[in-house]
């Protein structure tokens, strides 16, 4: 069991049934639980998600680019995919920061 700060998470993506959490710095860790549960737990402590797979801190966010599609650039320089249905609701909660 690892135990992490909220803050220390930058973002977590979908695997099937598991979820790699990117963590500030170089490091991961992958959980054998779904994003699913992980947004249920973490939206109400400032986590978006932002497309199917993907679940972003918004304390790491540094950038959105609306260009090809569009995607949320993180404070590590990871880049986010922003699925259309998602889209409208990203932009509304990036506005507001």
């Amino acid at each position: 069991i690892q135990i992490v700060d909220f803050s220390e998470i930058v973002r977590l993506e979908a695997l099937g049934n598991y979820t790699t959490f990117y963590l500030q710095g170089p490091s991961k860790v992958l959980v054998t639980r779904t994003l699913k549960e992980y947004d249920i737990l973490l939206s109400p402590s400032g986590f978006l998600r932002v497309h199917q797979s993907h679940l972003i801190n918004l304390d790491h966010v540094a950038a959105y680019i609306k260009s090809e599609g569009g995607y949320i650039l993180m404070k590590d320089n990871s880049h986010v995919p922003v699925s259309v249905r998602k889209k409208p609701k990203v932009t509304e909660i990036l506005s507001s920061l």
